[in-house]
C-alpha cells in the first residue's frame, strides 16, 4: 500500500491530535452536563476551527502539519456531532428542538466569530 507509506506523517499527527482532541473533550464534559458538555465542546471546537481554517487565509501562522494536527485530528475528535444528535434523539420533542437549534445556531456563530477575530488580527498586522 504505497500510499499509506507517504501519508505516515500525516497519520501521525492526525492520530497525535487526535488523542489531545478525544481527553480535553472528555474532561470538559466530565466538569459539566452531558448535554450543556457537549454544546461547550461543540461550539468552543466550531470557533478553534473557524480561527484555524481563516488563519490560513489570512495570517499564516499555522503551517499544514499544524492545520492536519489540530484542525483534523485534535477537532475532529474534540467535537462530537453523533453524541449531539445521539442526545438529541433521546430527548423528548421540545428539549430536542432546543437541544438542536442552540448547536446548530451556536457552533455556526462560533465559526463566525474564529473567522471574525483572525480577520481583525489580520487587519492590526497591516
Amino acid at each position: 500500500m504505497p500510499f499509506l507509506e507517504k501519508d505516515t506523517d500525516k497519520m501521525f499527527l492526525i492520530g497525535a491530535g487526535g488523542f489531545l482532541g478525544a481527553v480535553c473533550r472528555f474532561l470538559i464534559c466530565e466538569l459539566v452536563d452531558a448535554e450543556l458538555g457537549v454544546l461547550s465542546v461543540n461550539v468552543l471546537g466550531s470557533f478553534m476551527l473557524g480561527m484555524i481554517m481563516y488563519d490560513t487565509e489570512y495570517l499564516g501562522f499555522i503551517g499544514p502539519k499544524g492545520k492536519i494536527a489540530f484542525g483534523t485530528g485534535f477537532m475532529g475528535a474534540f467535537t462530537t456531532f453523533s453524541t449531539f444528535a445521539v442526545q438529541s434523539f433521546g430527548m423528548t420533542f421540545l428539549p430536542a428542538m432546543g437541544n438542536i437549534s442552540l448547536n446548530l445556531l451556536l457552533t455556526l456563530t462560533g465559526v463566525f466569530l474564529g473567522r471574525s477575530v483572525i480577520k481583525s488580527i489580520s487587519s492590526r498586522r497591516i
